[in-house]
């Protein structure tokens, strides 16, 4: 009986902890909402309070409504998507590569070379590349971003999607093609069902980071484009910081990202956990 009370106290516990840490984890997402609820007025209060007074509904419908804010979201959409399209099907081709004839596409030499370009800090090829692109016209461009993200998501994809099909034994095709298979029925019909998971979960680290990817939006980006995230600097004015409205666009930016992770949660689980079992 005593050692059940102590697994129940110990249950109890854990749970307590677990609460404890839910709700510091939850508190930032809860003052980013209040503060966007805020009139500008109330926001530097002393001391400061826990919940609106008065819900105002204005900075939302700034981010939404204001040509220039909904556009950059628009805007980001279209730059993250296309450039994960491109990452992931050009890293999972690499992967492959990697994966079944390393030594035929240059071996750990080539492949440790692409992840060393995430190594260095982006801001140091920034100034270069903001040339590069000036004189191809690509500065100020949705293609030009694309093509700019690809600098990190690239690696990323390919490493990812190396790691996931070398987790595939080279049995499985070997077996298709005893039973006539073509190398691409193969892929298709074995590889790419066990590998799908990882690919569902590399495709969405790819889009978050270029979701939020801030340095080169903001040195290449200008007019015509702009990401989300080179709107918020313009909200820090010289007298004072708008944050009901940064606050309110890092609400509304938010949710992308988090709809697309609860509705492929399960297989974003099985893409990190691919192999594991094997272990």
């Amino acid at each position: 009986m005593a050692a059940a009370d102590r697994t129940s106290a110990v249950s109890l516990l854990g749970k307590g902890f677990l609460l404890v840490y839910a709700l510091f984890a939850a508190f930032p997402i809860y003052w980013t909402l209040n503060t966007a609820l805020k009139p500008l007025g109330s926001i530097n209060t002393f001391p400061p309070t826990l919940y609106p007074e008065s819900l105002d509904l204005s900075s939302f419908t700034w981010v939404l409504m204001n040509s220039r804010a909904a556009g950059s979201i628009i805007d980001s959409l279209i730059i993250a998507s296309g450039t994960t399209v491109l990452s992931v099907l050009l890293g999972s081709l690499a992967g492959y590569a990697f994966s079944r004839y390393g030594d035929a596409v240059g071996g750990e030499d080539v492949s440790f070379w692409l992840l060393s370009t995430r190594m260095f800090p982006p801001i140091a090829i920034v100034l270069p590349m903001f040339f590069v692109f000036g004189w191809f016209n690509l500065q100020d461009t949705h293609l030009g971003l694309i093509i700019l993200y690809l600098t990190f998501n690239l690696p990323l994809t390919t490493w990812l999607m190396r790691d996931f099909f070398d987790k595939i034994p080279y049995s499985f095709e070997e077996a298709a093609y005893v039973d006539g298979y073509s190398p691409f029925a193969a892929f298709r019909k074995v590889v790419f069902p066990l590998v799908r998971p990882g690919l569902i979960a590399t495709t969405m680290l790819a889009w978050v980071f270029a979701w939020n990817e801030f340095i080169f939006a903001f040195i290449i980006a200008g007019n015509d484009v702009a990401p989300y995230t080179t709107i918020i600097p313009t909200l820090v004015l010289s007298n004072q910081i708008l944050w009901n409205r940064i606050m309110a666009m890092a609400v509304v930016v938010t949710i992308p990202p988090t709809l697309i992770l609860i509705a492929f949660r399960r297989h974003i689980v099985e893409g990190m956990t691919l192999g594991v079992t094997e272990l």
